[in-house]
C-alpha cells in the first residue's frame, strides 16, 4: 500500500511541476531598436562586455528583419575585426563600421 501511495504522490508532484513549467513558459530574448542602439554605443565607446557582444551575435532576431540585418553585418565584422580583451572589442576599422551602423539606426529613428 505504501508503494502505491508513494507512486501516486510522485505522479501528482511531477504533473504539478510540469503544469508550472508550461504556465511560466520559456524566457525570451527580444531585442528592440533602443537596446541595439545602446549596445552599439557601448561597443563604439569601448564599454561593451564580451558577453554582451557574443549574446547579441549568437541570437537571431526573428521579429525584425532590419535588426537581424544589423546583427548579421556585425557578425561578419566580428569575424574579421574582433580583438576581444578589455576595452575595445573590435579593431579601429571595426569600430568605424559599427559607428556607421549606429548612425544608420539613429537616423532612421528620427
Amino acid at each position: 500500500m505504501n508503494f502505491v501511495l508513494t507512486l501516486f504522490f510522485t505522479f501528482i508532484f511531477v504533473v504539478l511541476i510540469f503544469l508550472v513549467f508550461i504556465r511560466v513558459g520559456t524566457p525570451v530574448y527580444r531585442l528592440d531598436k533602443q537596446n541595439l542602439v545602446t549596445l552599439l554605443t557601448l561597443v563604439v565607446e569601448g564599454r561593451a562586455t564580451e558577453n554582451d557582444w557574443q549574446v547579441f551575435l549568437g541570437m537571431p532576431i526573428r521579429h525584425n528583419e532590419q535588426l537581424e540585418e544589423v546583427r548579421r553585418r556585425c557578425d561578419e565584422l566580428s569575424e574579421h575585426e574582433y580583438i576581444g580583451g578589455t576595452g575595445y572589442l573590435l579593431t579601429d576599422n571595426g569600430i568605424k563600421e559599427v559607428s556607421k551602423l549606429l548612425a544608420d539606426l539613429i537616423g532612421e529613428k528620427e
